[in-house]
């Protein structure tokens, strides 16, 4: 069922949880962007595989 969108359910949860952590205080704008970078690049990179490697 979840086939090729673990990592987009992944990388949106951690985007949500820093973007929760930085407005309640939890987090400077830093930490929440040492989280968020990582996440988009992960789920920027799963779809360049998925595309190349289904052409």
């Amino acid at each position: 069922m979840l086939i090729g969108y673990k990592t987009y359910i992944v990388g949106t949860l951690s985007v949500l949880g820093a973007l929760g952590g930085f407005l309640d205080g939890d987090l400077g704008l830093v930490a929440a962007l040492n989280i968020v970078v990582p996440a988009l690049l992960a789920m920027t990179l799963r779809h360049g595989i998925a595309t190349s490697v289904a052409k």
